[in-house]
């Protein structure tokens, strides 16, 4: 909030939207002009989980519990952003977050095809560079404590690095 003030981003936080006009967004808590608008919608859950038997979150998702299983299924796990798992409203649903859920995921499920107890659970926290392509910000919350470590270029540089070796797994 610190930095979206420091540089002059007015903020309206807090308050369902109603709608948009062509310079203008509407919210329960008021109205605001605005020359841009870049509007990101809570996420709900996939059109086909419609046609499922999973269990839902009332946004949509597929409900699970800490330890990814999904409620009343047998060996079915979910982690990312298809589920709704118990943890501050904060917590994110993609990213790092979504590989600590399927670390714990696949572990409990392996653990459950073998009679043993699946009891793994994930750590919720949040760890991102925020990038502005020549300078980064780290940002770090878990449900200890926040963490905000000034915009400079060598979080600009350590996140290429960090998604060049990441990545790398993957191609």
């Amino acid at each position: 909030m610190a930095e979206m003030e420091k540089r002059g981003i007015e903020r309206h936080l807090g308050h369902k939207m109603k709608g948009f006009e062509a310079n203008k967004v509407k919210t329960e808590g008021g109205e605001f002009a605005a020359d841009l608008i870049l509007f990101m919608p809570g996420m709900t859950g996939n059109s086909w989980f419609d046609n499922s038997e999973l269990p839902r979150s009332a946004g949509g998702l597929v409900q699970a519990d800490k330890h990814c299983k999904v409620a009343g299924l047998d060996k079915v796990y979910v982690a990312g952003d298809s589920g709704s798992f118990p943890g501050p409203d904060w917590m994110p649903k993609q990213a790092h977050m979504a590989d600590l859920q399927a670390e714990a995921a696949a572990k409990n499920l392996l653990a459950e095809i073998k009679g043993k107890p699946a009891d793994h659970t994930f750590k919720v926290e949040l760890i991102c560079i925020v990038d502005s392509n020549e300078k980064g910000m780290l940002i770090k919350r878990t449900e200890t404590g926040s963490t905000l470590l000034p915009n400079c270029r060598a979080f600009h540089w350590a996140k290429r690095g960090f998604e060049k070796v990441y990545l790398r797994k993957y191609r």
